[in-house]
């Protein structure tokens, strides 16, 4: 217990990428997402949308809601879940969406760290055609960071802070979308120490050479921290089968997935090796969508 203890707080400090961990990094929420390498920007079109590109939610056609779970390399002591969904409203009013994204720390049935997002978003259509579409998207997000209380029953207390999504998809004709958010825009700080929650700039491209065929590549940017490149396949196998893969960098990591659906309920998997001496990480998930047209 001592020695998950140490692991713990160090990877509070370490994990990831950036050289000191601040609070809300980028633990992917979709196991989709995940599967193909984290190239999702140009991709987003489904429960998971408000998360990745609000205006992705204008190009959808049925109602989904869909959640996930992970536990980021394998660890116990800590774990993601996610819980979301979109309602289109027309195509004059766009569509809705919201999220709920929790990630804790856990020792001996105590969260030492817990951060809560909840989202709310919505996306547009600003020009369509026959050849076509241009949407844009906004999502709120309310940070809410809590810490247990010491060994001497000290509380540290908590702290709230919300920040603002801008994004932006285009289709063109039908076969390619470019998709671009930028994270957390107002730069909104968090705590009695005013740490700032991370700014992420994430533009990418998704093209479909055939039908069921999805392969996308997106640059990724923290303020501060290093680029990121990601790079992903979906194809279908059969009808309700689809197969994932991806890779991305810095550090290299390799990741695959599948999903299969029945009836508009879908079960998704996918795992990412470590990027070093850490273990894979293994997700899971389910989507349902109904009404409208699916995509």
């Amino acid at each position: 217990m001592a020695r998950k203890l140490i692991i713990a707080a160090a990877l509070l400090l370490l994990l990831p990428a950036p050289p000191v961990r601040a609070a809300f990094e980028n633990v992917d929420v979709s196991p989709r997402a995940r599967g193909m390498g984290d190239a999702f920007t140009a991709t987003a079109d489904d429960a998971f949308a408000p998360y990745f590109n609000a205006a992705g939610m204008a190009l959808m056609g049925a109602n989904t809601l869909g959640n996930s779970y992970v536990q980021p390399f394998g660890l116990d002591f800590h774990d993601l879940m996610y819980f979301g969904g979109v309602v289109p409203l027309s195509d004059r009013l766009g569509a809705v969406g919201f999220g709920i994204r929790r990630y804790a720390v856990e020792y001996q049935g105590v969260d030492l760290q817990t951060e809560t997002t909840f989202t709310v978003a919505h996306g547009i259509k600003l020009y369509e055609d026959l050849h076509s579409t241009i949407a844009v998207g906004a999502a709120l997000n309310l940070y809410r960071l809590e810490f247990g209380p010491t060994v001497s029953a000290i509380d540290p207390g908590d702290d709230v802070a919300a920040g603002i999504d801008l994004s932006v998809m285009v289709v063109l004709h039908r076969r390619t979308r470019l998709g671009f958010t930028v994270h957390n825009a107002n730069n909104p700080q968090i705590g009695l120490d005013q740490e700032e929650i991370p700014q992420r700039l994430q533009g990418g491209i998704a093209y479909s050479p055939y039908s069921g065929v999805t392969t996308s590549f997106e640059v990724e940017n923290t303020l501060g921290g290093e680029t990121q490149y990601h790079g992903g396949v979906e194809f279908a196998v059969l009808q309700d089968l689809r197969l994932r893969g991806g890779v991305l960098t810095n550090p290299n990591k390799l990741a695959a997935g599948f999903g299969y659906t029945w009836q508009g309920l879908s079960v998704n998997y996918a795992f990412m090796t470590g990027g070093g001496t850490l273990d894979a990480s293994h997700q899971f998930g389910l989507t349902f969508t109904w009404g409208g047209e699916r995509p």
